[in-house]
Order: C-alpha cells, then sequence, then structure tokens
C-alpha cells in the first residue's frame, strides 16, 4: 500500500493558506512589545499591557537582538506568585512546573523570567506558524528580520483570517 499524497483531501484554499508566507499575510505587522534584558517584571508588565492584541513579550539584547521570549502567562504567573501562592503550590509536584516555579521566585528582570526565542521569519509558511504556535502552545510568536530583530507579531486571529480569505469563494472547507 502506497502513501497517501500529502496534498490528498485538502482544497486548493488549504493548500493556499498552508503555502502562504508570513510576509504575504496582512497584518502580521503588529508593533511588537519589546524589552530588554535587564528591565524588570514590572517594566515587562507595563509594556505588555500597552499591547492588547500580543501574547508575547520579545527580550531583546543591548544591540537590539531577540533573545527570548515571555508568554503572557508565565508573566501573569509570576506576577502573581506573591499574591496567590496557593494556587502554585498543587502543581508544584510536577518536575517541569517546579522548574519554572523555582525560575519565577528567583526572577527579577525580563532575562531571569524569558524562556527560549521562539520566532517566524517573513520567509515562513502559515503552515510552519501554526506548527510552531500549537507546539508551543502560544497565542502568537514574533516575526525577526535577518539579523533577529523583531519586526512584528503574528498572532492566532490572523491565522483565521488568511484561512477565511483564502476559503471565502468556497465556503467552509469539507
Amino acid at each position: 500500500m502506497t502513501a497517501p499524497d500529502e496534498d490528498q483531501g485538502q482544497s486548493q484554499g488549504d493548500r493556499l493558506t498552508k503555502a502562504m508566507l508570513i510576509g504575504d499575510a496582512r497584518r502580521v505587522a503588529e508593533t511588537p512589545c519589546i524589552v530588554r534584558e535587564d528591565d524588570s517584571l514590572v517594566d515587562a508588565a507595563r509594556a505588555l499591557s500597552a499591547h492588547r492584541r500580543i501574547d508575547i513579550v520579545m527580550v531583546v539584547d543591548g544591540a537590539g537582538k531577540l533573545v527570548g521570549v515571555i508568554p503572557a502567562r508565565l508573566l501573569v504567573d509570576e506576577l502573581f506568585l506573591q499574591v496567590a501562592p496557593e494556587e502554585f503550590l498543587a502543581d508544584i509536584f510536577d518536575r517541569e512546573r517546579m522548574e519554572e516555579y523555582g525560575r519565577m521566585v528567583r526572577a527579577r528582570t525580563a532575562g531571569d523570567l524569558m524562556r527560549a526565542p521562539v520566532y517566524l521569519t517573513a520567509a515562513n509558511t502559515i503552515g510552519e506558524a501554526f506548527k510552531l504556535m500549537h507546539d508551543e502552545d502560544l497565542e502568537g510568536l514574533p516575526i525577526v528580520d535577518a539579523e533577529m530583530r523583531p519586526s512584528g507579531y503574528l498572532e492566532r486571529l490572523e491565522l483565521i483570517k488568511v484561512w477565511l480569505q483564502e476559503h471565502r469563494s468556497g465556503g467552509l472547507a469539507s
């Protein structure tokens, strides 16, 4: 038995959506939320609160290059660790959560709390963006230029808009 063709069962709209380049999507140029490694967590919270539709704080070094990201969930967890510590104690026996908890307790700056950078470039496809968001459990991703400087932000809502754009003539995909 032969392996089915990867595109078998996909509509033309699905294939176009998956292959569309990030740079061709309509609204990926949301103003990114950027802080420096040595900025305080309060500074990171203020920066994120000024960006209503962004779910990632992009952490840059002195040259403005992306060195890490702070998902909004992680920042909120860190800020509320002092307010409601009992909410964190139930999860602390899971090794991964224990490590995250330990990092949160010690975090004072964006660099302390950030995790490894996860990003896209304009040359990535919408399909790659969806996979990365799904794999990393993120609501959006930074877009960087060739020098690793943040240039935009792609959110899940934009993925929906791209899908609708490519499927508008044929209704919903079957």
